[in-house]
């Protein structure tokens, strides 16, 4: 699939940032310490949930220490090793956090990497429009009390918490200055985001984006954000899976992944029901393979069951083993479907499996292929192996030809989802079983 093209939006958001500072904890977490990152308020059992990564597999980390304050995932990212080289200059990035609160908490990531990658004047603030931070709110982030860090390969450090409130939806914008060149950055191919680059010195601090004269669609080293959330949210849900979750179709900068409708509609619950809504979707991934980025089986605990305040996971993902494998049983990928459930319940984390949407038309399509996806999504249906089925398949396949997706939802690649698709497959979520 190839990279999309870059299209900058200069739409202004009207997001503000509350002035307040919360009471926090003393000590910083960090990921040097892989310290955990929350502990249960919420109506079921919660597990202790690591906040750090220094694993590029699925293997926990060790050292874990429970946090003194319940941390809830607002905006994730998976990352990978990608071709890119920076350095010498100010990256700055723009997320979008599915829920506010207070203390909140950046990781940088280098697990990806092979060598130290220093980050110095990190800042903060809210998107006014491109670039251009709204005015007064650009604010520095510390690790360890300290205005740089060095993180070596293969770890990721979180921040210190910042104070203030964030509002959830709000657009963050993350900035940092690479004093050195970096290679093999660790970090995400397709953001469908606008990242800001500039020309060489230390433009973090700026509101102003008139220092930033280059563009790129891919996200660098920023791969979580988490915050204090109020005793009335839940926790967080993460939907893992491949280019569909991931937000292919989309325009840049649209915000419009199946995973932002969820987060607009939890945002319309009542404030017991809110939950952080994390986006764990890597474009080409396979559930038992490596393909792009590392397999679902071996990066589900660092991107789904790690995430701070992690209630639930939405496991949308396989179609890609079906759609360029030669499989003539469905026994491998339902074998790797109950691995992920083992790994989900041994924490105390729910699994929620969707079933396959179709992608007759697309160019590796054969009736061998199709024969293993309604097989599969026969088996999710039936099988009573998880907490729950989302049926996604039903939701935007062609009620005349149910191995095809609908028009209105074709993207035109017979695969990938239109606007109306993700909206679709974001509406077929029952809000109950989260």
């Amino acid at each position: 699939m190839a990279r999309p093209a870059h299209r900058l939006t200069m739409a202004a958001l009207a997001l503000a940032v509350g002035g307040a500072t919360a009471a926090l904890p003393t000590t910083p977490v960090h990921a040097e310490s892989l310290t955990a990152a929350s502990t249960a308020t919420a109506p079921r059992p919660h597990p202790s949930s690591a906040a750090g990564g220094a694993e590029a597999g699925s293997q926990r980390p060790r050292n874990e220490a429970p946090v003194r304050r319940r941390l809830v995932g607002s905006w994730t990212t998976s990352a990978d090793r990608i071709t890119a080289a920076l350095g010498g200059q100010t990256v700055r990035m723009v997320v979008r956090a599915s829920i506010g609160g207070t203390g909140m908490r950046l990781r940088l990531s280098n697990v990806f990497g092979t060598a130290p990658v220093t980050f110095a004047s990190v800042h903060v603030g809210v998107q006014a429009y491109g670039a251009e931070i709204l005015t007064g709110t650009n604010r520095p982030v510390t690790f360890r009390t300290r205005t740089s860090v060095k993180v070596p390969p293969g770890q990721a450090v979180w921040s210190d918490p910042i104070p203030g409130r964030i509002a959830g939806g709000s657009a963050l914008v993350v900035s940092f200055h690479l004093p050195g060149t970096v290679r093999g950055v660790t970090g995400h191919e397709r953001a469908y985001s606008t990242t800001y680059l500039s020309d060489p010195g230390d433009h973090a601090a700026e509101e102003s984006g008139e220092g930033f004269t280059y563009t790129s669609t891919q996200w660098y080293f920023l791969d979580r954000v988490a915050v204090e959330a109020g005793a009335a949210t839940v926790g967080s849900v993460v939907a893992f899976g491949d280019s569909i979750t991931d937000g292919a179709g989309q325009a840049v900068d649209a915000n419009r992944r199946w995973t932002d409708y969820l987060r607009q509609r939890l945002a319309d619950q009542s404030p017991s029901r809110r939950m952080g809504v994390l986006n764990a979707g890597i474009a080409g991934n396979r559930l038992l393979h490596p393909n792009v980025g590392p397999s679902g089986l071996s990066r589900f605990y660092r991107d789904a069951l790690s995430q701070p305040g992690v209630r639930t996971v939405v496991v949308y993902e396989g179609i890609n083993d079906i759609a360029r494998g030669e499989y003539t049983s469905i026994k491998p990928l339902a074998y790797g479907y109950k691995r992920l459930i083992r790994e989900a319940h041994a924490r105390k984390v729910k699994v929620l499996v969707a079933t396959l949407t179709p992608f007759y038309g697309w160019s590796t399509w054969t009736p061998e292929r199709e024969e293993i996806r309604q097989r599969l999504n026969t088996w999710i249906r039936t099988s009573r192996a998880f907490d729950g089925v989302l049926d996604f398949d039903r939701a935007v396949r062609d009620p005349e030809f149910p191995e095809q997706l609908a028009l209105s939802y074709d993207s035109g690649d017979h695969l990938h989802l239109s606007d109306a698709g993700r909206r679709a497959l974001a509406d077929a979520v029952n809000l109950r079983m989260l």
